[in-house]
């Protein structure tokens, strides 16, 4: 039995990723319990405020980076290195220029976003709009790294970000607020993607050649993994940025402080459908069955969350201090129905990647009108820091509900092996 595992080659990735998730998160989350000491609840506030913006904003790359995951899984299944290569200067080539039109945007608009979100100045939101813009780049690099099974390079790339996050923003936090605060952030992602691309040359070598999908498949994973991921990052990230536009400074550094908390569940459980996508294909394309695979994704989720309900349930104060600082400490009634909320949203991104993995969408659809119903709610509904984590535990729930919808059908591995696995080949060039 030892012996077996040892061999799992499912085992050996999920702790490779695992090890760099935890690294990213003691350093992401050291990150924010600094900046929450050096600069106090108002500056936490308007960083973690800004940061939540951008990550809902930059939800596009997060959408991007599963799309290039599953095109590049199909393609390193060839053992096409020479078209992974030219994956990798395609992905780098078009965000960057995405990246460029996006920070010019922010510069133009400073101004009316720095009133929404009750800035008295500007420089924040500039230095916002760098992160967005390294962000858009960095993350969709990544996808290579995901697809092509380099789980090392990927926790490499993770790692980097957020230790270079750490010491560049917590040292500038003090003299320049939250300006400082997230040049760091934006430094961090720079050198990330700096990384990937050296990690492209160094894996697939120098050598680039033409890359063709079907049109018809790569229609079906850009819509389906997009309005998927779209929607499962959109729900992670958008609550903050409306309780700091609904609410007062200290109230909304309050509930920042609890959604850090939440964030750090679905974290520490990211490591799980970072490797279940390209293993569920993998196996799938092989012939091989699937379930068990879901199973035991599920259960090293479910596990997970379980340590962090309990934590949660006996010592709110203690996890939300020791996560954001001692003046925090009056989060603690939001902490337990906050993570018991990200809990079910962590195990829907285990289930919708699974999903994605093997060509399935239906889930999409209804998992997108509860997010909008529960948005839709949040908006013009907001009485109290209570409520909304209710309305998120609630809608959170449903969403895991409708990516369990069919997931555990039997996958028909002939034709996803010939027409959908491998859509190489006979499809038009993409570069």
């Amino acid at each position: 039995m030892i012996a077996r595992l040892r061999k799992s080659d499912v085992l050996l990735h999920a702790a490779i990723v695992f090890g760099g998730v935890v690294v990213a998160n003691v350093f992401n989350y050291l990150f924010y319990m600094l900046i929450g000491r050096r600069a106090g609840v108002v500056i936490y506030g308007e960083v973690t405020s800004l940061a939540s913006a951008l990550l809902v904003i930059g939800a596009p790359a997060n959408v991007g980076q599963l799309i290039v995951a599953r095109l590049a899984a199909g393609l390193d299944a060839h053992g096409d290195k020479a078209s992974l290569r030219r994956l990798g200067d395609l992905v780098t080539m078009w965000t960057g220029a995405a990246a460029a039109v996006v920070f010019v945007l922010v510069l133009l608009l400073r101004a009316p976003i720095a009133s929404f979100f009750n800035l008295t100045e500007t420089a924040p939101v500039v230095a916002a709009g760098a992160t967005l813009a390294a962000l858009l780049v960095a993350y969709v690099q990544r996808g290579v790294l995901q697809g092509a099974h380099l789980f090392e390079d990927f926790s490499y790339s993770l790692s980097l970000e957020t230790i270079t996050k750490l010491v560049v923003g917590v040292a500038l936090v003090a003299p320049f607020g939250a300006t400082g605060a997230l040049s760091g952030v934006a430094a961090g992602l720079v050198l990330a993607a700096s990384f990937n691309f050296f990690s492209f040359h160094r894996r697939f070598g120098g050598g680039r050649a033409t890359v063709a999908f079907d049109r018809a498949t790569l229609t079906r994973i850009v819509s389906g993994v997009g309005l998927g991921q779209l929607t499962l990052t959109v729900l992670t990230f958008y609550d903050v940025p409306l309780v700091k536009h609904a609410f007062d400074a200290r109230t909304a550094g309050l509930y920042a402080a609890a959604a850090l908390v939440g964030r750090a569940v679905i974290g520490a459980c990211m490591f799980v459908p970072t490797i279940i996508l390209p293993k569920a294909n993998a196996r799938a394309a092989a012939g091989q069955s699937t379930l068990p695979l879901l199973l035991a994704a599920l259960g090293l989720g479910t596990a997970v969350v379980a340590v962090a309900v309990v934590a949660s349930a006996l010592a709110p104060r203690f996890v939300v201090t020791t996560i954001a600082g001692r003046p925090f400490g009056d989060a603690a009634p939001l902490v337990l129905l906050y993570v018991l909320a990200s809990g079910a949203l962590s195990l829907a991104y285990v289930v919708a990647s699974y999903n994605f993995g093997l060509h399935r969408y239906e889930f999409v659809v209804p998992a997108f009108v509860v997010a909008c119903a529960e948005i839709a709610t949040l908006a013009v509904w907001h009485p109290s820091l209570h409520a909304i984590v209710a309305v998120l535990a609630t809608g959170h729930a449903c969403v895991l509900a409708a990516t369990l919808y069919r997931s555990s059908a039997r996958v028909p591995a002939g034709p996803l092996r010939v027409d959908e696995s491998d859509p190489i080949g006979t499809g038009e060039p993409i570069g």
